[in-house]
């Protein structure tokens, strides 16, 4: 099993295909840390909102979780999504040879921002999360 970024919506029946491969993503996850490092860009894992109680699950192990207030998911507003696919899609294409698979990363980074703009005109907000 591979690990892939996809979108989680908290509208769960939204109307529209939300699904996105994210392996190549994933597996490029380095070189896009350091390019959004390089050129000031939020990292990618900085837009995962699993919730602690989410995020105990995916690991597999038994954590102790503090309050149940820090325990919530994050949610991001789509247009927040859709400016940094942008610059992301930008920064990639621009620095295709330091990019594992770019192409692929490229396809991928379309694909959440097609997602968003969906998002955003159903008033949708959103966050990535892992499928381990």
């Amino acid at each position: 099993m591979s690990v892939a970024y996809f979108i989680v919506l908290d509208k769960p029946k939204p109307g529209f295909e939300t699904h996105v491969n994210g392996k190549a993503v994933a597996h490029a996850l380095e070189g896009l840390d350091v390019l959004c490092e390089n050129t000031g860009l939020t990292k990618l894992d900085g837009f995962l909102g699993h919730s602690l109680d989410e995020l105990a699950d995916l690991m597999g192990d038994d954590m102790e979780l503090p309050d149940e207030e820090e325990t919530e998911s994050k949610w991001f507003a789509p247009q927040e999504g859709i400016e940094f696919m942008d610059a992301l899609i930008a920064a990639v294409r621009k620095n295709s040879d330091s990019i594992s698979y770019a192409v692929d990363v490229v396809k991928d980074l379309e694909e959440y921002k097609d997602v968003l703009v969906k998002a955003a005109a159903i008033g949708a907000k959103w966050h990535l999360s892992l499928d381990i």
